[in-house]
């Protein structure tokens, strides 16, 4: 006889259940944050015309020739086709035609997005509707200046230029900002790879970063979007199935902090004192697209007092959709900042007394070991990592899953 948990899978790309089967002699159970039920239109309709710290957004726009809406990529979980057509319908009625309105997507250093991933990320509304573009972080490029922490400003010169300027992202829990969305969308989202560099370098070296907080990186981020200029942002909080518990309008501060308040409630798993697991299995949906972003799988358990025993295993599980995926400044063989993250202090420090593993159908031991250490478990087939897992640590286990990547501890 087995055990069976379900987990959300594969965002995106079927975003269905998977199971997990687990022996009957394992002492197991499920930790998944506390989660919200989903708005409604009129309750997002609500919340945009009712911004938090700036006019309403057909004031913002009245008058004005064009206008620019930065969007989140497809690596991010919420799907924006209701938010654009209420955005884009404002800027209409504020004197803005369809043809005088672009759409980028703030894609830092991740791939460019089609037409297949622009349907499913914004709608086929919107595909048919507006101008979309890829911000390129090596192209169509303006020196703005410095931040006051001396992090040179290269923009996206179509953002630049625009009379009006909108965004949307997810509030989702970050390692190095504290949390996504406001003015993260703008850096690193639509800025130069000088600019990228210079603001991940730090965080690479652990410098202002942290989970769940406005951290020093996260300043510096909105003095960069201070300079940049942004009118009205839109800030979403997920639900686990990739819904929206949450949505704030608004000034790219302000609102972004009334997002944060929410995450934090929804977010939240709480664990009960003493539980000392052998193993944890710690999902990376909704971020399972590409395995480049499998780290935030770790996420919850760094910023957790210790849960799993000296010695214990972290198990990583991702759907990886799109296979080991794509970041030119930090994923690729010869980038800036690329590095393996076995030679950071995390492993070498925090990780040292642990296993660490990764289980994944759709990706390969080259995969796994250009990012992790030579010394990761990899399995295929979750019945091999159970196999693996008991020819260490035995056949009676307590084991803990956490089924979702943006929960907080």
């Amino acid at each position: 006889m087995v055990q069976i948990f379900k987990i959300p899978w594969a965002a995106w790309y079927g975003d269905g259940d998977f199971n997990l089967e687990f022996p009957d002699s394992w002492d197991i159970k499920s930790f998944s944050m506390k989660d919200a039920k989903e708005l409604s239109q009129k309750e997002i309709e609500n919340a945009i015309d009712k911004p938090i710290g700036t006019p309403p957004l057909k004031k913002i726009a009245g008058g004005k020739r064009n206008a620019v809406i930065v969007v989140e990529d497809i690596s991010r979980p919420s799907r924006l086709e209701s938010i654009l057509n209420i955005i884009i319908n404002q800027l209409n009625a504020a004197g803005i035609k369809d043809e005088k309105i672009v759409l980028i997507y703030a894609l830092g250093a991740h791939r460019p997005m089609n037409r297949q991933d622009s349907i499913k990320k914004v709608g086929l509304s919107i595909v048919d509707r507006v101008k979309i573009e890829n911000h390129h972080p090596y192209e169509n490029l303006v020196y703005i200046g410095d931040s006051n922490k001396r992090t040179p400003i290269y923009l996206n010169k179509t953002y630049h230029d625009a009379e009006v300027k909108i965004a949307i992202g997810s509030v989702l829990p970050h390692p190095l900002a504290g949390f996504g969305g406001g003015a993260k969308i703008i850096l690193p989202g639509i800025c130069g790879i000088q600019t990228l560099e210079a603001n991940h370098k730090a965080g690479v070296r652990g410098i202002g970063i942290g989970l769940g907080f406005v951290t020093d990186l996260r300043k510096d981020i909105e003095d960069v979007c201070e300079k940049a200029g942004l009118d009205f942002t839109v800030n979403i909080v997920s639900t686990i199935k990739r819904g929206f518990a949450g949505v704030f309008a608004g000034h790219y501060i302000k609102a972004h902090r009334k997002a944060m308040e929410l995450a934090k409630i929804i977010y939240d798993a709480e664990l009960p004192p003493n539980l000392n697991l052998d193993i944890g299995f710690f999902n990376l949906y909704p971020e399972d697209t590409e395995f480049s972003q499998a780290f935030k799988g770790l996420n919850f358990f760094l910023s957790s007092k210790r849960f799993i025993k000296r010695g214990g295993a972290i198990i990583l599980l991702t759907a990886a959709s799109e296979g080991r995926g794509f970041h030119s400044l930090q994923g690729e063989t010869g980038g800036k900042l690329y590095q393996n993250w076995g030679e950071t202090i995390i492993f070498k420090g925090v990780l040292k007394n642990m296993k660490f593993g990764i289980f994944s159908p759709n990706i390969n031991k080259a995969d796994v070991f250009h990012y992790y250490p030579e010394k990761t478990i990899f399995r295929k087939d979750f019945n091999g990592m159970i196999k693996k897992l008991e020819n260490i640590y035995g056949k009676s286990l307590k084991a803990g899953i956490f089924p979702c990547s943006i929960q907080l501890p």
